[in-house]
C-alpha cells in the first residue's frame, strides 16, 4: 500500500502555472500588462532625466520585453534556460564584482526575487527598478517557503504594504532612497516600479560625520588620539 497522499487542488494547480511558465504563456507572464507598465514609467523617467539609458534585464525569459528595451537603450539581458546568455543570479554577482552601473533594471524571475536583495542596488545609483512579485497567499507555502519569507520579511505571508516597505530598507543597506512610482496586479502576482536613488548617509540620516560625534570605546582612544 503506497504511503503517497494525493495531491491538493492548490498543489495541481501550482503544477499547471509551472507548465505554463516554462511555456511562455501570456497568461502567467503578461507581456501585454508588463509592456504598458514599462512604457509608461520609463516615459515619465525620460522627461526629467535625459540620458541614453544602461538596462539590466534578469530573466529575460524569451525576450519579450528585451526587444521592448532595446527602444530605449543599450540592454544587457541575461536568460540560461531560453536565451542561453548566461545564469541570472551567477551573472548579478559578475556584474556588481566588476562595479556595474544601469540606469534601469528589471527583476523577474519565475519564483520569489528576494535572494537578489539587498545587494542589487549595488548595480543602481539613480534609476529604475522592476521587480515582479509572486503574491504569498496565493502560492504553496511548504515549510521551506515560509522559512525563506520569514527570513527577508519576517512573517510567513507577508502582504503588498509589507513587501513594499521591507523593499525600501533593503534600498537603505546601500544608502538607496525607494519610491514607489508604479504597480500593478496581474492575478498571482504584483509587478512594482520603483524610483532608486543613491543618497548620502551623512543626509539622509541628518547625522554630522564628525569625529566629535563619533562612540570610541575606552580600549582604542589612546591608540588613536
Amino acid at each position: 500500500m503506497s504511503n503517497n497522499k494525493p495531491k491538493t487542488y492548490r498543489a495541481l494547480r501550482h503544477d499547471v502555472v509551472r507548465k505554463k511558465q516554462l511555456e511562455n504563456a501570456d497568461e502567467v507572464h503578461h507581456p501585454n500588462d508588463k509592456t504598458k507598465q514599462v512604457k509608461r514609467v520609463i516615459l515619465n523617467f525620460n522627461e526629467t532625466n535625459k540620458i541614453d539609458l544602461k538596462i539590466l534585464e534578469l530573466f529575460a525569459g524569451q525576450g519579450n520585453l528585451t526587444n521592448l528595451y532595446r527602444n530605449y537603450g543599450d540592454v544587457t539581458a541575461y536568460d540560461k534556460k531560453h536565451l542561453k546568455t548566461g545564469d541570472s543570479f551567477l551573472e548579478y554577482h559578475r556584474l556588481i564584482s566588476d562595479r556595474k552601473k544601469f540606469n534601469v533594471i528589471d527583476l523577474d524571475p519565475y519564483g520569489f526575487p528576494n535572494r537578489f536583495f539587498p545587494d542589487i542596488f549595488l548595480l543602481i545609483d539613480r534609476g529604475l527598478l522592476f521587480v515582479t512579485m509572486p503574491k504569498p497567499y496565493v502560492n504553496i507555502l511548504n515549510g521551506i517557503t515560509q522559512t525563506h519569507l520569514i527570513s527577508y520579511y519576517g512573517t510567513h505571508n507577508p502582504n503588498k504594504d509589507e513587501i513594499i516597505e521591507k523593499i525600501g530598507l533593503f534600498g537603505l543597506c546601500h544608502w538607496r532612497k525607494i519610491e514607489l512610482i508604479d504597480e500593478i496586479d496581474c492575478k498571482s502576482i504584483w509587478r512594482f516600479a520603483f524610483l532608486v536613488e543613491k543618497v548620502k548617509a551623512t543626509e539622509y540620516t541628518g547625522v554630522r560625520n564628525n569625529a566629535k560625534n563619533l562612540f570610541i570605546p575606552p580600549s582604542l582612544q589612546q591608540k588613536l588620539f
